[in-house]
């Protein structure tokens, strides 16, 4: 069975730390070359273009799917069978780059110290508190602020998208219109990527 088109029952079923890694990484190479593709929009394309905003979009939204992809796995495992590996799992420094966040603000963060869970659990003016203390200015707070919510829609509302099978691109139905109306964050500007 291709693991994109689990049901419902099927997901809410524990997975062995071997699993949970697998399907993790399997994730981690579509975030990876999803923000590879986003990052190439924003930087080399006409971002004022719709094609190119609406595959931003896109883009974004697959990618809030993919790390609550990774965050569900997570929570499916054990917590006494959790190792470092699996612990390092969805990875914040990508998180980051999705929102654009400065350079030298995750050169300030020493991994480990700060997790894309732990922004979850925080209100937004922990959010703010903290990264500020890596130097975040207050547009990268509320982008982050912004993005944040909308992982935690997606994630709590246990929405997964569905994938044809024939591409690496979701059927039109995986991208509900409530993750695409959140996926551009206020005050990004997509010229502006430093990766």
């Amino acid at each position: 069975m291709d693991e994109e088109n689990m049901t419902k029952s099927e997901e809410q079923q524990p997975l062995s730390l071997q699993k949970a890694l697998q399907q993790c990484e399997l994730v981690q190479n579509m975030i990876d070359l999803s923000i590879s593709n986003l990052e190439g929009l924003r930087t080399k394309c006409a971002t004022s273009n719709d094609l190119t905003q609406k595959e931003i979009r896109t883009l974004e939204s697959k990618l809030v799917k993919y790390f609550s992809r990774q965050l569900s796995c997570k929570k499916k495992v054990a917590l006494q069978e959790r190792n470092a590996e699996l612990d390092g799992f969805p990875q914040l420094r990508h998180w980051f780059r999705i929102v654009d966040m400065r350079k030298e603000v995750l050169e300030e963060i020493t991994p480990g110290r700060l997790s894309l869970e732990d922004l979850l659990e925080m209100t937004d003016e922990q959010v703010c508190e903290t990264v500020e203390k890596y130097g975040a200015n207050r547009e990268e707070c509320a982008r982050l602020n912004a993005s944040l919510s909308c992982l935690r829609n997606v994630h709590m509302s246990g929405e997964q998208a569905q994938w044809d099978g024939r591409t690496d691109r979701p059927t039109s139905a995986a991208i509900p219109a409530a993750s695409c109306a959140c996926s551009r964050w206020p005050g990004l500007d997509p010229v502006h990527s430093e990766w």
